[in-house]
Order: structure tokens, then C-alpha cells, then sequence
């Protein structure tokens, strides 16, 4: 029997990794609550047509990257590539579409078959919003405002970058210009590369391949297939960004990945992952509600890389505040008594209870080395007077109190 090992590019997760994610999840949680964003949670498992419909049937996800397989009843499912879609799908499913204006957020793990690297994982864990029902410029600044306020909670330097690709006739118009374009370059690019830049032209443009790029370069950009109104929309969204001074770049290269987007499309990327580091990145898509069979909703989000954030933040070691000791077995049930007395008594307060059979002076090392703040060690005399010598192990220093101020002295 070959030995059990985690699937390539799903690692197990512990100590500082989940200590780090930890504290991203809470930072995104904290924010989209505060922005008034509720959550919503759907299942990992969706039946492949919502991505075929929603990514594109000839986006990289779909032909390369989706995790499928057929059910008992023939079904093609999948784990889920990305949370849009999935959320889109239960608004609809459960009747939730209507005129208000709608305000979600999701967390969780998504998978996709991909080469692992830093920044890239086949399992990885995402949080995004989304907000439906408006649109008009003011929804594309608050998605964005939103998404920066949680990068600048977490102390991450980061660059934006924003785009308009426009609505689904200048997008279109765009797409046939590009293919036409493509053509001419048909001999200098692989049959397989040419024959996928024809399904879906615009990944031309964004395209990290160096052949690509070259060709790419004469190539006319989106704007110039933008209408007047078009124009104005994101001259709104441009001079709202600067008047909330949030510093941006124009990059006519951002067109994300997935089909579904249109006006829009906005990424933050930071320093310190490679050629993995979009953080952030997201944009409206006004069209994919309706394509689903929902009605015909404006909406504006994006996704965030919970794994990738959690690789560049700064940490401070995890608190500890006192470890519990015994003198003997007979005295654990008093030191556990102790402990959760402090526990319920001061909210958040670690408590360590020994549970060994060490004696005191091992004990006390072991505080030590695990970083505890402070120590008591519990006998027949603590039991007899109800009064505990705390131990500063951080200078040395002792104080004899009782239950009530040893409670008071660690919640001051």
C-alpha cells in the first residue's frame, strides 16, 4: 500500500499558516460587516454548466483547470473554480433577486488544476463581494473602496490598476476587431495558442506570453471601441477614485480572466509573491445574472486571495498569558478549575492547564518555552487557602493573590 501523502498542491495546514490565514479572514470579515455586506455561503460542489456559462467554455478554468466528475445519476459536477458564479446561482435558486440593492460576501476554499508555485495552490482559499442591483459609477468606487480599506487594514503596500472593457456591443465589437487582427500573426503563433486566442481574443491582450505580447503591441485597445456614454461612465469612476484620493494606474493590458466582465475591471497586486501577485482583482459584470436565468441585474465584485495575503503579512507570535501547573495529579482538577474560572471571567485570556506529569521546575521551563506571560503552580496549599503565587516570567517577579485579584491583576 503506497504511503498516504496530501494531494500536489493541497497542503496541510497548521501553527503560522493557519495563524495567518486566521488573521485575514478576520480582517475581511471585520470589513465587509462594516461596509454592511452580509454573508452568504454556498457548497463546494456545483454542476459544471453554471461555469461553462458563467467563466466561458473557453477560458483556461474550463479547458484546464476545472475539478470534475460524473455522479451517481450522470450528473457532471465540479468543485467550485471561483465564488461569483456560485453565489449568483443561490441568489436566483433561492428567489432573492428583486430591485434592492443587494450586498454579499462569501469565504472559502475554491480548486483549480494548476502548476503549484508560490502564490498558486490547487486548493486555495478566497473571500470576495459582490454587490447587485446598482449601476451607476457609485457601486464601482464602493466595491473598490472596500477592497482597498481591507489591504490598508492588514499594512500591505499594494498598486491599482483599473480598466474599462465596456458593455457586451463594444466588448463584442472588440473581439471581432481582435480576431481579424490575430490573423494576420497566424504563422508565428502555435496552432493550439492561435486557435484559443480565436474563441476568446481578448486574453491576447493580457497575455504574459513574451511572442504575444509583441504582436499585441500594435494592436488597437478597448477604448477606442467605447461608446460616448461609455466614455463618461468611467471618467465618473476615475474622478471619484481621485477625489477619495485613492492613487490608481491606467492599464489598458487589464482584462481578468473570466468572460463575464464588463465596464469596470479593477486588480491590486503587491510585492513579495512572484509572478503571483494579484491580491485583489475583480470588476462589473452586467451581464452574467440574466445569462444564468436570472433577471437583468447590473453587479460589480471581486476576489480575494485569503492564501496570498496570508504570505506577506507581519504577524506578532501568538498571545499567551498564563500556563497552569500542579504539584501533583491530585491538584489537576483544582488548576483546571482555576483556568476556566480565568477563562470565563477575562474574555480572550489564554490559559495553559498542564496536563503532564512533569515536576515543577520542568514545568516552569516548559512556561518558558512555549512564551507564557505568566505561571502558578497549583498544590494542597492553593487549594487550602484559595491563593496563588503568580509568577512574571518575563522578569522574575512574584505576587501572592487571591481568586478575585488574580482575576483582576490579569484583566488589568
Amino acid at each position: 500500500m503506497k504511503d498516504l501523502k496530501t494531494i500536489r498542491g493541497m497542503p496541510d495546514l497548521y501553527d503560522e499558516d493557519v495563524e495567518r490565514i486566521s488573521i485575514v479572514e478576520n480582517i475581511c470579515l471585520e470589513t465587509f460587516k462594516s461596509f454592511n455586506f452580509q454573508e452568504f455561503r454556498t457548497p463546494i460542489v456545483e454542476n459544471k454548466t453554471l461555469f461553462q456559462r458563467s467563466v466561458g467554455e473557453s477560458s483556461d478554468i474550463i479547458q484546464k483547470e476545472v475539478y470534475e466528475f460524473e455522479d451517481r445519476n450522470g450528473e457532471i459536477l465540479c468543485l467550485r473554480p471561483e465564488g461569483t458564479a456560485g453565489l449568483v446561482r443561490a441568489l436566483i435558486t433561492n428567489g432573492l433577486m428583486n430591485d434592492e440593492i443587494k450586498k454579499f460576501f462569501y469565504l472559502g476554499p475554491m480548486f483549480r488544476y494548476e502548476r503549484p508555485q508560490k502564490g498558486r495552490k490547487r486548493q486555495f482559499f478566497q473571500a470576495g463581494a459582490e454587490l447587485i442591483g446598482e449601476e451607476s459609477t457609485k457601486s464601482d468606487v464602493e466595491i473598490i473602496l472596500l477592497a482597498k480599506t481591507i489591504l490598508d487594514k492588514l499594512n500591505i503596500k499594494y498598486k491599482l490598476d483599473i480598466n474599462y472593457l465596456g458593455k457586451k456591443d463594444s466588448l463584442d465589437s472588440y473581439r471581432t476587431y481582435l480576431r481579424e487582427y490575430l490573423k494576420n500573426f497566424k504563422d508565428e503563433l502555435d496552432e493550439k495558442v492561435y486557435a484559443r486566442l480565436q474563441r476568446n481574443p481578448i486574453r491576447a491582450i493580457d497575455s504574459k506570453d513574451a511572442n504575444i505580447q509583441k504582436i499585441c503591441k500594435k494592436a488597437s485597445d478597448i477604448s477606442e471601441f467605447l461608446n460616448n456614454e461609455e466614455k463618461e461612465s468611467f471618467k465618473k469612476t476615475i474622478e471619484s477614485l481621485k477625489d477619495l484620493k485613492i492613487k490608481f494606474n491606467l492599464n489598458k493590458n487589464l482584462v481578468r480572466g473570466l468572460d463575464y466582465y464588463t465596464g469596470t475591471v479593477f486588480e491590486f497586486t503587491v510585492d513579495g509573491l512572484g509572478a503571483q501577485n494579484a491580491v485583489i482583482g475583480g470588476g462589473r459584470y452586467d451581464n452574467l445574472i440574466k445569462e444564468l436565468g436570472g433577471r437583468d441585474l447590473p453587479a460589480i465584485g471581486f476576489a480575494l486571495g485569503i492564501d496570498r495575503l496570508a504570505e506577506i503579512i507581519n504577524i506578532t507570535p501568538r498571545k499567551k498569558d498564563i500556563f497552569i501547573g500542579s504539584v501533583d495529579d491530585n491538584s489537576i482538577n483544582f488548576a483546571q478549575y482555576i483556568g476556566n474560572k480565568l477563562r470565563e471571567n477575562i474574555r480572550g485570556l489564554v490559559v495553559e492547564n498542564y496536563l503532564g506529569s512533569a515536576n515543577v521546575k520542568k514545568q516552569l521551563k516548559k512556561a518558558n518555552s512555549q512564551g507564557f506571560k505568566f505561571a502558578i503552580i497549583v498544590g494542597q496549599e492553593e487549594q487550602n487557602t484559595n491563593s496563588f503565587k503568580l509568577k512574571n516570567l518575563l522578569d522574575g517577579s512574584e505576587n501572592t493573590l487571591n481568586e478575585i485579584e488574580l482575576v483582576e491583576f490579569l484583566n488589568g
